[in-house]
Order: structure tokens, then sequence, then C-alpha cells
């Protein structure tokens, strides 16, 4: 069964006001040192802008010159399918040019490095989903705000049922903010410019997508998804199991009721994060008054 998740900004901040802040007691809390990794896979690309990070104690300032964990001066070591990663050293990232990613690939990631007098040891597996999914149209053209509907039409990939629409409004200021929006009219530019963040970064997701590429699934971009007028992308993630599992974990990690989940172990051994992969498309529109 096709779910689609909606989140109302207004209600959401309704929510919140009538809660009080949850506490955590961290008090008890045991460090131990982590290698912290994120890497993703699209098919059809490079294998590059792979960040291995460490974590650091509650409380520590932090040094940024040691965040990064290099070849250099942490005794490096990753490697993508027994194949070394080489490293850049003007964006701390890792990459493995000659090696482009496939469709429907199995890829292992495995990590060696020493840090605090140590040395630490993660892995993690990622299939990438199979070629299928597609994008009906990657320009909806212009759209009158409020007035005409923005469906987004895929056909998905047949191994996977998870995924993420990433919308992004390209030219966003507090100068072509829908100030007349239905949600929240009256808005001062002061307000808006307090809480820019909230209206600039918006995404939707779909799960439980049924993978058949022959059927054709469609996602629509509400009025509260979009708050300025202008040109918009929408970057859409066709989702493999870890990236799934690491996006419903590590966003949702505080209930309702204000408990909190443990996110998904995706790093094995010594290490956190995340290592997946996706297909990945966009759509494009402009949203005039």
């Amino acid at each position: 069964m096709k779910k689609t998740f909606l989140i109302l900004f207004v209600i959401l901040q309704l929510f919140y006001f009538g809660c009080g802040d949850p506490i955590v007691d961290i008090t008890e809390v045991e460090y131990k040192p982590k290698i912290a990794v994120e890497a993703y896979l699209y098919p059809g690309k490079d294998i590059d802008n792979i960040k291995i990070m460490r974590n650091f104690p509650i409380n520590k300032k932090i040094d940024e010159e040691q965040i990064y964990l290099t070849p250099s001066n942490n005794f490096v070591v990753a490697k993508i399918n027994s194949n070394v990663l080489q490293f850049d050293n003007t964006n701390k990232t890792y990459y493995y040019n000659p090696l482009k990613v496939e469709f429907g690939k199995t890829y292992t990631i495995e990590i060696e490095a020493t840090f605090d007098g140590k040395k630490f040891q993660t892995y993690s597996t990622t299939t990438v989903p199979d070629s299928g999914f597609k994008l009906q149209d990657k320009d909806l053209g212009t759209i009158k705000y409020n007035t005409q509907d923005i469906i987004i039409k895929f056909n998905p990939s047949p191994s996977t049922d998870f995924y993420i629409f990433s919308i992004i409004a390209d030219s966003a200021s507090p100068n072509n903010f829908i100030y007349d929006n239905p949600f929240i009219p009256n808005l001062s530019k002061e307000d808006v410019e307090k809480n820019f963040n909230n209206f600039l970064y918006q995404y939707r997701y779909l799960q439980n997508i049924l993978p058949d590429p022959n059927k054709t699934y469609e996602l629509k971009v509400e009025v509260y998804d979009a708050w300025f007028y202008g040109p918009y992308r929408v970057i859409v993630y066709a989702c493999d199991q870890n990236f799934k599992d690491y996006f419903l974990s590590n966003q949702f990690l505080q209930q309702f009721d204000g408990n909190f989940n443990e996110p998904r172990k995706i790093m094995q051994n010594d290490g956190i994060g995340i290592f997946g992969s996706a297909i990945v498309d966009t759509v494009r529109f402009t949203i005039i008054p």
C-alpha cells in the first residue's frame, strides 16, 4: 500500500508550542570513539565526495583540523570493493574516479583509521537499486501559485519502495517570499528572515511503493512545500535500504511523546553514519503569482 507522508508546517508549530522541551540525560553516557562516515553512491557517477570523520566527547572543544581523518594524520586506508580510495586534500574527501557506479551492483566500503592513540575499523555494504526509475516529465513549466497543481509522476525502480523528494527554491530570499500564503499570513520580512531555513528546506517522501516499473506513481507538491516565488528544483532519490533506514531513523529520532529512538546501525564495528546508494534525477518548475 502506498503511503504519503505530509509534513504540515503550521500543525507541527502548534504541536511543539504545546509541548514541553524533552530532556535527555547524557551524564551517564560513555564516550566511544567512532569513525563517522558520509558516503553515497549514484549509478552512472564516479565514486567521490566520501567524507571520513570522527566523533568527539560532549563538552570538549573541537579542533576543526581533527574532524576529518586523513591518510597522513590518521593512517586512513579506505577501500570500496577492494579498490583503494584516493584522498583530495582540498575538500577533505575520498574518491575513486576509475570506477563508475553500476545499477544493481553491491558495494562494500572498508575503512581503517587511527586516532586517540588507537586503531579503529568499520565497514558496510550497499546494493544500488536496479534501473527502471524514470521521471515522466522533468520540466513542469510555469505554475500559478495556489491555482495549478504541481504533480511529479514517475515509474519506480523494480528494487526499491522508498523515494525522497528534496524541494529546493533556487532563488529564495525574503524579497520573493509568498507573504500572502494561506497558512501563515501577515508575516513580516523580519519574521521570514528569522525563520528563513524553516521555510527554505522542504522535503517529502513516499514509502511502500510497489516496485513495478510499469506502474505510474505521483507526488503532489503542496502549497505548504513552496514558500517562495521563482524557479524550483525537486531532486528525487530512489533509495536503497541503507539510505531508507538512515533517513527514517535519523530524521525522526524524537517521537511525538518526547521519547527518543535509537538510529539504525549502518556502519559496523567502530563506525557510525551512512554508506548508501540511490538513483537520482531532477524535476524543475517555476512558481509565479
